[in-house]
């Protein structure tokens, strides 16, 4: 379960914009198809959807980043949205986000949704260098999200344990390491802001907060009353992270 995502269903009145785009390709990933959407001309203001999400999420920023001369670039990582596949993990996440990003040339912003943020900071360690990083409820690390999907599912400590063994043996000891945000923020040199919403019960606002804190160039925007998913359409978070993109796009 933890390397099968949902496909949740993806929200219908921004599904539209997938029918409408300035360009679409197909990468390939693997034995897998990955879509890329791109809207508009200028600066690459990139979306890393979360866990169980997909691109077209941050359809809500479309129009207003057109508007603001930038170009927006979106894509479902494999086993989400329109892509294939049936499982994944943040590692190849990472991976594909590089792909993307080498695709479209350079990438001058991302925004980051939940456990998206964890996989971009992986892919920025990797080499990808972005000059602006928004996070949307960043969790702290993927140790911490394994064990808040351990209170979803009821599993016993034991039975945790036993996973957290398993992650290892696939992806080596230093998988917490290579995937704690804490620790990979600190390493951040990005301008950015990270959002935080006091209502979220997905990921703990005490985590995003140390992230927050961790991140030494980052702004921190504290909200209530969105939860966890509403922060991707929320138009204060929208029209704050566009002020916080803040130069004008000539002098970028």
């Amino acid at each position: 379960m933890a390397f099968r995502p949902s496909r949740l269903p993806m929200p219908s009145r921004y599904e539209h914009f997938l029918d409408n785009t300035d360009s679409y390709t197909q990468l390939q990933h693997g034995s897998r198809i990955i879509p890329v959407y791109s809207w508009g001309q200028g600066p690459v203001i990139l979306g890393v959807h979360g866990w169980a999400g997909a691109g077209i999420q941050f359809g809500a920023w479309i129009e207003p980043l057109l508007e603001a001369g930038y170009r927006v670039v979106l894509f479902d990582a494999p086993a989400h949205g329109r892509a294939q596949g049936e499982s994944t993990d943040l590692f190849e996440m990472a991976s594909v986000i590089s792909r993307v990003a080498a695709s479209v040339g350079r990438v001058h912003g991302v925004l980051a949704h939940s456990i998206g943020c964890i996989a971009v900071a992986r892919a920025i360690a990797d080499g990808l260098q972005p000059s602006y990083l928004a996070m949307l409820a960043p969790p702290a690390s993927v140790n911490a999200v394994m064990e808040n999907l351990g209170r979803q599912l009821g599993l016993s400590p034991e039975v945790l344990a036993v996973h957290l063994q398993l992650m290892e043996e696939r992806f080596g000891p230093s998988v917490w390491d290579q995937l704690d945000l804490e620790a990979l923020s600190l390493s951040l040199t990005q301008r950015g802001l990270i959002v935080i919403d006091d209502d979220d019960t997905s990921i703990s606002p005490a985590e995003s907060q140390q992230v927050a804190e961790n991140w030494p160039s980052a702004e921190v925007l504290r909200t209530s009353g969105l939860g966890h998913n509403r922060l991707l359409w929320s138009p204060m978070v929208v029209e704050t992270v566009l002020r916080d993109l803040g130069r004008p796009v000539h002098s970028v």
